[in-house]
């Protein structure tokens, strides 16, 4: 048996320090109150990508999770201290894998950390209210939502991928062509 000579932290307490290094993105962001939950990647027996994981109590809370990389003493991994979001997948029960369970009973899901999305903030960058570049867009969109996937024609995926202005959607053309001006850029 060895005997640890660190000192134990407060967990609570680092887990703040940690938040502290991404607040700023957060207001940025315009994020209210989001669930920070910094995580260790590893790549488990079973497979051969890295992955993260969630105990059941987390992903209950219905929310998407952002993360930083950690040791497990709360540690950054990450000279870069890069901030991850994991999308909420209300059906992450059924498509995750899981972990055996401990003797207590307690499984974690685990999600690929190719699925999560890295978030890129300056800390100059600033988005105005009404930056006025697109004032036809939310006449067209939902603006609780995104345009669905299945409404993107050839076309609209050429105008992207060559940065063209060639889609029938004014307000994807007027993205296109005024890139350079956009204010998160």
């Amino acid at each position: 048996m060895s005997i640890s000579t660190k000192t134990p932290i407060n967990r609570k307490e680092r887990i703040e320090e940690l938040f502290k290094e991404h607040e700023h993105k957060f207001k940025t962001l315009d994020i209210d109150d989001p669930l920070f939950i910094p995580k260790c990647a590893y790549k488990p027996k079973s497979g051969a990508d890295y992955v993260v994981s969630f105990f059941p109590s987390e992903l209950k809370r219905a929310k998407d999770i952002y993360l930083e990389f950690t040791s497990i003493d709360l540690e950054p991994e990450d000279p870069n201290r890069i901030l991850y979001k994991w999308r909420f997948n209300p059906h992450y029960a059924e498509e995750y894998e899981v972990t055996e369970p401990t003797p207590k009973g307690d499984v974690r899901y685990l999600v690929p950390v190719s699925e999560l999305i890295k978030i890129e903030v300056k800390m100059e960058d600033t988005v105005p209210k009404d930056a006025g570049l697109f004032p036809d867009f939310e006449e067209i969109m939902d603006p609780n939502s995104d345009a669905p996937l299945s409404q993107m024609t050839i076309r609209d995926l050429a105008a992207i991928l060559m940065t063209r202005p060639v889609s029938q959607k004014k307000w994807l053309n007027d993205l296109i062509v005024n890139k350079d001006k956009a204010p998160w850029e």
